[in-house]
């Protein structure tokens, strides 16, 4: 076996394992860039939950809000009719 044989042997062999190397690393790249992609649909969906979500909350926020100023007002009207009505037992037990 002459230099030469022994050379390309050796280049043979470091290009093989350079070339192992690198496959390698483009199959990591690869997977990584798809986890990538894959994170950023579910990130997608999720600020779409996440929105409904806002929405939802807010439609509650201003039902709630409704009813409870419709009861303040029920109640308002509920303290001036026993308003009226304790004025007029005040004024018939002053006529007596």
């Amino acid at each position: 076996m002459g230099f030469n044989e022994l050379a390309f042997t050796v280049i043979t062999i470091l290009i093989s394992v350079i070339g192992y190397f690198l496959r390698n690393l483009h199959n990591d790249l690869k997977s990584v860039i798809d986890e990538q992609k894959e994170i950023r649909q579910e990130q997608g969906k999720l600020k779409g939950k996440i929105e409904l979500v806002e929405h939802e909350v807010r439609y509650r926020y201003d039902a709630i809000e409704k009813m409870t100023q419709i009861e303040i007002k029920n109640l308002a009207q509920q303290i001036n009719k026993l308003t009226v009505s304790v004025q007029k037992l005040i004024d018939v037990n002053l006529n007596k």
